[in-house]
């Protein structure tokens, strides 16, 4: 083989090695996305107990939060469960911001909520449309709340 043809050579088995890492990073992640959301499902189905999708309004605040605020992931989709179980999932009762933060500081433990309270979670809420505002420091459940449950 010519000395000459070696560089092109080399650089179109370069080309294709490229390829082949990029197409086994690609599969990798479609793997990680196939396995993804068995996981979420077998953690909801746990969550909801018995096949029953409904929140339960019932139980005290830091069982509620146990039960279905630990497991959501992110600030926002607690802070919309938190207001959840103070309007008892009524979407025309509006709960103070100031009252939502102090149900935060009594569940916030590691075993519970696991983070501190942050004001920015509300606008968040709000953004996804979970949770409207009609005064300010005041909210209020919109429709789409339990999306939280299920989104992640």
């Amino acid at each position: 083989m010519p000395r000459e043809n070696r560089p092109s050579i080399q650089h179109e088995l370069d080309s294709k090695l490229r390829q082949v890492q990029v197409l086994i990073g690609d599969s990798i992640n479609l793997v990680a996305q196939l396995q993804a959301p068995a996981k979420r499902l077998v953690k909801l189905a746990a969550q909801a107990g018995s096949g029953n999708t409904s929140v339960r309004f019932d139980m005290n605040e830091r069982a509620f939060a146990k039960r279905y605020a630990k497991n959501v992931g992110g600030g926002p989709k607690k802070f919309v469960l938190l207001l959840a179980f103070l309007t008892k999932g009524d979407t025309g009762k509006e709960v103070s911001l100031n009252e939502i933060e102090q149900l935060w500081n009594r569940t916030s433990s590691k075993t519970l909520l696991g983070m501190k309270f942050n004001r920015f979670f509300s606008g968040i809420a709000k953004e996804f449309g979970w949770v409207n505002s009609q005064k300010r420091g005041f909210y209020n459940l919109e429709r789409s709340w339990k999306d939280v449950l299920s989104d992640d």
